[in-house]
């Protein structure tokens, strides 16, 4: 076995971001196996193999062939719409870097052709991030992935599903995952998104610090509405418990000190050691959080709270970018966890 497959699992604090080679990569877009080799300094010969790990990326790059020549090993692979079949190597030294890849924090490219010549120089249309689903049998293993976007792990066509089949009772281990994976990859943000946020906030909660890549989630400070909400300005990378308290509006950010606040409901809590506590910031001017973006949050809070016929003290006030006045908005209960 070639030295980039001894990848050992990662300890949680290893699971730092910025090295995700899909970054630099094109959905779409066809690349030679030298035009990867050129873009991302590859010297390792493994390259050739169908499944490679290369040594300075989180990543594992699958290239499939869907009909070999007569010279490779006729493995059985085939993708259909947004899923993909394939088997792993025949001796499976490589099986745990596609079935643990979320354990270890690494990410699924698939770089797929027809036929060897289907494309100049013998390209491969790079076709996005994969995620695991199943895997059966060996020598070689059978393995289902799933496109990342795919729109089967949405939640409205979850819900569809559910709708037309009343309550969900999975028939399978493969229809359970998916589940599972739908409401992981919803909650978790856009993955482009989300990639870019743990870019910018090194792998760390802005708020608790916290490295667990599994639990940390892209949070929008102003909620999304298509794509031109997906910037770094208006996110925040914020453990999954925060991130839902930021969306209740139990927690927020202070525009102007960057400090953070609870709300009434909070006081007493476990989560009070936050409270005035700076936000961990990008070290890039241009990756921080906008002042307008999370005063327009706060805006929010206050407007939602005073439709409930809640009471604001005056203890704290932050500065309104968007009026010449102030917004007070400490003692703020929450009217939509109050619900």
């Amino acid at each position: 076995m070639e030295r980039d497959y001894n990848v050992a699992k990662k300890t949680l604090q290893q699971m730092l971001t910025g090295a995700y080679a899909s970054l630099a990569l094109e959905e779409g877009h066809i690349y030679t196996r030298d035009d990867l080799r050129a873009r991302f300094t590859i010297t390792a010969s493994s390259i050739n193999n169908g499944i490679f790990k290369p040594a300075a990326f989180d990543s594992v790059w699958l290239f499939v062939t869907e009909q070999k020549t007569a010279d490779r090993t006729q493995y059985d692979d085939i993708l259909t719409g947004d899923v993909l079949h394939m088997e792993g190597q025949t001796q499976g030294g490589t099986d745990h870097l596609i079935k643990e890849h979320v354990e270890r924090g690494l990410e699924l490219l698939l770089f797929y052709r027809k036929k060897k010549y289907e494309h100049p120089g013998a390209g491969f249309t790079y076709k996005g991030r994969f995620l695991y689903q199943s895997h059966e049998s060996s020598g070689p293993t059978k393995f289902t992935l799933c496109q990342e976007d795919s729109p089967e792990l949405t939640i409205p066509f979850i819900e569809s599903e559910l709708h037309s089949s009343g309550e969900f009772n999975p028939q399978n281990i493969v229809d359970a995952r998916k589940k599972v994976l739908a409401s992981v990859v919803r909650r978790q943000g856009q993955a482009k998104f989300r990639l870019v946020l743990m870019k910018a906030y090194d792998g760390r909660c802005a708020i608790t610090g916290c490295t667990i890549t599994a639990l940390l989630e892209a949070a929008h400070i102003v909620p999304y509405q298509g794509a031109d909400t997906n910037v770094v300005g208006n996110g925040l990378l914020l453990r999954a418990d925060i991130h839902t308290l930021f969306d209740l509006g139990l927690l927020w950010v202070d525009a102007d000190k960057r400090i953070v606040k609870l709300a009434d409901e909070l006081k007493g809590s476990e989560y009070m050691r936050y409270q005035d506590m700076p936000i961990l910031s990008p070290k890039s001017a241009a990756d921080q959080p906008s002042a307008k973006a999370l005063q327009s949050h706060v805006n929010t809070l206050k407007l939602l709270s005073d439709s409930y016929g809640g009471s604001l003290s005056s203890n704290y006030t932050t500065h309104d970018h968007q009026t010449s006045g102030t917004t007070q908005v400490a003692g703020y209960k929450s009217p939509v966890a109050a619900e």
